[in-house]
């Protein structure tokens, strides 16, 4: 059954899937191409993310009671278990991704001396324990961290205030189009992660406006933390980092003898991190709850975490592999994130002759008359027929 999300941990959880791993990596690309005005690398892939998750709430409103799993499954069985599929796939090399990624980055930040595949096995022994707790763990951490994370983002560019140069952002209209449109190519990919909410979020909990909110202070805030890194770094040395963000911290100076506030706040950003894996694992593991009804998804837990384990190390050697892949890895992402959405908007919108017949019926209703249908009418009618009738008076479509 699925977990209620109001509309604060829904704001919560588009910000999880679109800061926790941008943050990471794709800075330093995007300050690469776009230089000074890479922040502005952000406006197109808001665009792009707005549209795409207002058709899937356009969607997420024909079936209330359902997220988008199940009813793909239900209103197509074939072409809609293989869009499942495709998609648990997808997330399954995100998952790799991640673990690695974070695991890197813990490698360098944190736990110098401690063997990588230590820290990527304590990582995903956490994951799976806050996996096996539900949904509601994962929006009970993302209270908590994400909110942690808001503190933080507000209180770093006062203790900036001494590194800043604007100078660094000058000129300031010579805007390059062609490369801010790179840099975009290169967040994509990242920030566009949000586009699995509605697989696990019920269509009557997925409000667009609870969306809208959750892009736009996600992107802002991305948007923050480049400038405070083009204007504190410079664009020379910022554009050739690994992690940006990190460099970011190291320039805080607290005072005389603490000078190392930077472990603070990677320690504090870890269990965002950690979060934002154990969400990757509990997609995964309810796509494949909603294909196969008759698996446990708890018992499913363990061995894809030991899979993305494997994959992890498999699919990237080393962080500068990781690093170099994003390029080619957009062009697949766009698949997942923009296309197929559209496609997933064209077959299951809402028609007129969903939104007619109840119409009708709340027409009815304020007469004061309600309308009780004869029960052996009811039972003689033809199954399939009856699932249509129902479809089209609620806008849910039934499992036969």
């Amino acid at each position: 059954m699925n977990q209620a999300v109001t509309h604060r941990q829904l704001i919560l959880l588009v910000m999880l899937l679109s800061i926790t791993t941008t943050l990471i990596q794709p800075h330093a690309q995007a300050i690469y191409y776009a230089e000074q005005h890479a922040y502005l690398s952000y406006i197109p892939v808001f665009l792009v993310m707005i549209s795409v998750l207002w058709m899937l709430s356009r969607v997420q409103r024909r079936f209330p009671n359902q997220d988008l799993f199940e009813s793909l499954v239900v209103r197509h069985p074939f072409m809609g278990r293989v869009t499942a599929l495709l998609y648990i796939m997808f997330f399954l090399f995100i998952f790799a991704r991640d673990i690695r990624l974070i695991g890197d980055y813990v490698s360098i930040t944190l736990l110098e001396t401690t063997p990588i595949s230590i820290i990527i096995l304590t990582l995903m022994v956490m994951a799976v324990f806050i996996v096996r707790g539900g949904l509601g763990s994962l929006i009970g951490m993302s209270e908590l961290y994400i909110t942690l994370f808001l503190v933080n983002s507000i209180i770093v560019p006062f203790m900036l205030i001494q590194q800043i140069d604007l100078d660094n952002l000058m000129p300031y209209f010579d805007i390059d189009m062609g490369g801010v449109g790179k840099g975009s190519w290169y967040l994509m990919s990242f920030f566009g992660e949000m586009v699995a909410l509605p697989f696990v979020v019920k269509g009557s909990d997925f409000r667009f406006k609870s969306v809208f909110w959750g892009v736009t202070i996600a992107a802002l805030l991305m948007m923050l933390i480049l400038v405070e890194t083009i204007t504190s770094i410079g664009v020379p040395i910022a554009s050739r980092l690994v992690y940006p963000s990190y460099e970011l911290a190291r320039q805080l100076q607290v005072s005389d003898f603490l000078d190392r506030f930077d472990l603070a706040l990677a320690a504090a950003t870890l269990p965002t991190m950690i979060t934002k894996i154990a969400f990757d694992l509990y997609f995964i593991c309810w796509g494949m709850k909603r294909m196969i009804p008759k698996v446990s998804g708890k018992v499913l837990t363990g061995p894809i975490a030991l899979l993305g384990f494997v994959c992890a190390f498999w699919f990237f050697r080393n962080a500068i592999q990781l690093f170099r892949f994003t390029r080619e890895w957009t062009w697949v992402a766009i698949l997942f994130e923009v296309l197929l959405p559209i496609l997933i908007f064209l077959f299951l919108h809402p028609r007129k002759q969903d939104r007619q017949p109840s119409a009708a019926k709340d027409s009815g209703n304020s007469g004061g008359q309600k309308h009780k249908p004869d029960s052996k009418e009811s039972t003689s009618k033809d199954p399939k027929k009856s699932d249509e009738d129902t479809d089209h008076q609620t806008g849910e479509l039934q499992p036969s």
